[in-house]
């Protein structure tokens, strides 16, 4: 039997050509407004210390989710960075299977490291995965969750790859047109390391200028999936104070959480969307 969330997702239209011209132009405010909502970020609950792993993008360093790492540090947990260098630099991929394979192995390499922190601390690791990294991230606590606490992806291309931006880019890296089953063999491997029992927040963006939001929300079982809709680009996922204050709301247990979506400043950027 085929379940929703080994099926591509319906909505393939990329983003609109408006958002993608903004997205360097709107980090930029993004980047700025952590100033006017600072007073705000500083009355969210405080973390307990466990360590949270920073997981970046397509192409991405640990430099481009530093500001991350600083407010979770700031807000009382142990935030540290993948340490496995520029995601997907050495991908020369001719078939969407070959990149595939090396998202595997990189997934590997990350349990590993999540694996030595578990060990070390005696605590399960909070992963935070942008974009493609949010890939890595949900796959990990589907094979691992006895070494996972939660997972919170930014920006996240769950759907098939046709649903972004760049895939008109990236398509022309391979020989030959990329074939149905492949992209249902890229989609579903997100879901496939077992049963997922970990909390999964997903926030995207109906604005993203990179991914779609037809491809944008997590599909795994929606007794651990919580799709939120927010106001930013996608290449400021990792700046965005709202992405900063909505994150640190979800990583305290639920009995401790502030009522962000409630608020009067928060409520009109949010949106917590159903998960079928």
């Amino acid at each position: 039997m085929t379940s929703q969330h080994q099926r591509i997702m319906p909505d393939l239209r990329p983003p609109p050509l408006r958002h993608s011209v903004m997205e360097f132009g709107r980090v930029m405010l993004e980047m700025g407004s952590t100033v006017l909502l600072g007073p705000l970020l500083k009355t969210l609950p405080k973390g307990d210390g466990h360590t949270i792993m920073t997981i970046p993008g397509f192409m991405g360093a640990d430099g481009s989710t530093s500001q991350l790492r600083k407010f979770l540090n700031n807000r009382g947990y142990n935030a540290i960075p993948w340490g496995l260098g520029r995601n997907a630099s050495e991908v020369r991929s001719r078939h969407l299977d070959d990149f595939l394979a090396h998202r595997a192995a990189t997934e590997d390499a990350i349990a590993e490291r999540v694996k030595r922190e578990f060990e070390a601390s005696g605590r399960k690791l909070t992963l935070i995965g942008w974009s493609l990294g949010g890939l890595y991230a949900v796959a990990v606590a589907h094979r691992f969750p006895q070494w996972v606490r939660q997972v919170i992806t930014l920006g996240t291309p769950y759907g098939d790859p046709r649903g972004t931006a760049l895939y008109s880019v990236m398509g022309s890296l391979y020989d030959h047109e990329v074939d149905e089953a492949a992209l249902e063999r890229w989609v579903a491997h997100t879901y496939s390391g077992g049963e997922l029992r970990v909390p999964v927040l997903a926030l995207y963006s109906e604005s993203d200028g990179i991914v779609g939001a037809g491809i944008a929300k997590c599909q795994g079982d929606p007794r651990y999936v919580t799709n939120i809709a927010v106001i930013a680009s996608h290449v400021g996922f990792p700046f965005n104070p709202l992405v900063f204050a909505v994150t640190a709301n979800y990583l305290v247990e639920p009995h401790e959480r502030w009522a962000v979506c409630r608020s009067e400043h928060i409520k009109p950027l949010v949106r917590v969307m159903p998960t079928y």
